[in-house]
């Protein structure tokens, strides 16, 4: 088998996707599949079963990825360590994180990274908690920074680098935005706004108005913690957010917090990767900058 045909198969396995394989390695879509093929007819297996669009790995296809993920790991370690010998940090790092570490947290540490270590390509892939531990136990990504935690605690390696506090969000035309503190019973014809069920931002809403003993009549569901804050701001529901996602709204006065009586919540943030898992340089790198600023971020909100 070539280190070519491997590396295309690779590509196919890891999105799912022979568009997306073929967007990655700057080919046509119809030579990946001809590609493919050919790689299939020389091992005498099916890699690769077809349904529609959508692509799924046989038992064949997952024991060879499972190879190759291991193959273009070292390629990649051992590339960036030649050039760490120059003195040079480079390589690729494919670093995930759920909606709110994702958006409010991840591109300030990101540019900071970029400024020192400018020949190391980054990718930041933000989406919902299922989508992302998703991707890490398929090996997509090199860490994550979660808002939660997971659920495979059992594969995974957590370290807390950061908690953050949890209000509950009006907007300035609810009657409750001019009232400071609530107790829980005035809150119990209030409809709440939340993300999508994947995601820990559902079950932090669902949690909190569960320990409130109060029925949780859900106003919508939105696939960002964006569009969120906009329906509050309009007062279409409240919710239950973390505070650093909202600090510039409630600087603005585009949304009001309310404290419940003798209550708080808090919600962590972790650094997510497979146990075990050995890292180049420049994963290294940007991990310990991601400890440092968060832990920072931390500490200023204590």
């Amino acid at each position: 088998m070539e280190l070519h045909y491997l590396k295309l198969f690779h590509a196919v396995a890891s999105f799912l996707s022979l568009s997306r394989a073929a967007e990655e390695l700057h080919i046509s879509q119809p030579a990946v599949s001809i590609q493919i093929k050919k790689l299939e007819e020389e091992i005498g297996l099916k890699l690769f079963e077809r349904k529609g669009r959508q692509v799924y790995l046989t038992q064949s296809g997952i024991i060879l990825y499972r190879y190759t993920t291991k193959i273009f790991d070292l390629v990649g370690q051992a590339t960036a360590e030649l050039y760490s010998l120059k003195g040079t940090i480079w390589g690729k790092v494919q670093v995930g994180a759920s909606n709110t570490p994702g958006i409010y947290i991840m591109p300030r540490i990101l540019g900071k990274y970029k400024k020192k270590y400018p020949d190391v390509v980054t990718n930041l892939h933000v989406k919902t908690t299922y989508e992302i531990e998703n991707m890490l136990y398929q090996n997509q990504l090199d860490f994550a920074i979660m808002g939660g935690g997971v659920s495979r605690e059992d594969i995974f390696n957590l370290e807390k680098l950061m908690v953050d506090e949890v209000i509950l969000a009006v907007s300035p035309e609810n009657p409750l935005a001019q009232r400071g503190i609530v107790t829980a019973e005035e809150l119990i014809k209030e409809q709440y706004i939340t993300h999508e069920h994947n995601s820990a931002l559902f079950r932090l809403v669902e949690n909190i108005v569960e320990e409130l003993g109060l029925p949780f009549t859900v106003a919508m569901s939105l696939g960002s913690i964006d569009a969120i804050k906009q329906a509050i701001s309009y007062n279409l529901g409240i919710s239950f957010v973390p505070r650093i996602s909202i600090e510039l709204e409630l600087e603005l006065g585009l949304i009001k917090e309310i404290k419940i009586k003798n209550k708080e919540w808090k919600y962590p943030y972790y650094l997510v990767h497979h146990k075990g898992k050995q890292f180049a340089p420049a994963v290294e790198k940007l991990i310990e900058l991601c400890k440092k600023e968060l832990k920072e971020m931390g500490g200023k909100n204590n």
